[in-house]
């Protein structure tokens, strides 16, 4: 792990220490800033799926999943099984 100096507001800091429940700053710093990392990548995710980059992905899934009949074929609708 490196080291390194910033200035932080103190406010915000006993903020952050108060909510994710931590005794350090550097503890604070680290959970704001992982919270923080996961939400933008969690957008990036969500954004990538409504411009739909995953939709042949999501295609494969769907085309692969789903309930089955009693001879493991996949059930389609109107009951016709999936060859």
């Amino acid at each position: 792990m490196a080291r390194t100096v910033i200035d932080l507001d103190e406010e915000i800091v006993e903020q952050a220490m108060r909510l994710y429940g931590v005794k350090t700053k550097a503890a604070a710093v680290r959970a704001a800033m992982e919270e923080g990392v996961k939400l933008r990548l969690r957008r990036e995710l969500f954004d990538a799926m409504d411009d739909g980059e995953f939709e042949d992905v999501f295609a494969e899934i769907r085309s692969q999943t789903g309930p089955r009949n009693p001879d493991g074929t996949l059930k389609r609708e109107g009951g016709a099984s999936a060859a």
